[in-house]
């Protein structure tokens, strides 16, 4: 599948492809982080078949989904084994966590919980693959990955407000 990419000045990026089955789907991925998608069964078509809006929030939630985060119902062994046991969790960082305020090597989450940190969400801004020296700020959204024991304990570290 090749998926077409553009700038659309002001407002986003617009992505667009067409599926196995023929079907034209298009998605406007806003700079607010909001998701419009349009579906139409013929490419040329002015109007579409049906549309969406979506939160930036559940935009993120059903791609887990499409990923197959949960639940993989076609693949190898190996990828199987991989989806079963990992997981991608967005977690909030609370004001008074023992994680707030600290870089990211200080907070030593991948020592304590065993999760990797492979993105933030600050605010409107995301930081992908943050640096070490990157600090957790309140209110962030820290994108992790790991088993569901580990998200879990990096779940309770964003909450609580001492060190164990």
């Amino acid at each position: 599948m090749k998926v077409k990419t553009s700038e659309l000045p002001g407002i986003g990026k617009r992505y667009s492809f067409t599926t196995a089955e023929n079907d034209h789907v298009v998605i406007i991925l806003h700079q607010s982080g909001t998701r419009e998608v349009y579906h139409f069964n013929d490419e040329d078509a002015d109007e579409p078949d049906f549309s969406m809006n979506m939160t930036d929030e559940e935009a993120r939630q059903f791609g887990t989904l499409l990923l197959g985060i949960d639940y993989q119902p076609v693949a190898d062994d190996k990828m199987e084994l991989l989806l079963k046991n990992i997981r991608m969790e967005w977690l909030k960082v609370e004001p008074d966590s023992c994680l707030a305020n600290k870089k990211i090597i200080e907070s030593k989450v991948r020592t304590r919980t065993g999760t990797t940190i492979i993105g933030i969400q600050r605010g409107d801004r995301t930081i992908g693959s943050p640096d070490i020296s990157e600090i957790i700020m309140p209110g962030d959204i820290l994108i992790a990955i790991g088993t569901r024991d580990q998200t879990r304990s990096l779940d309770s570290l964003c909450r609580v407000d001492k060190v164990e």
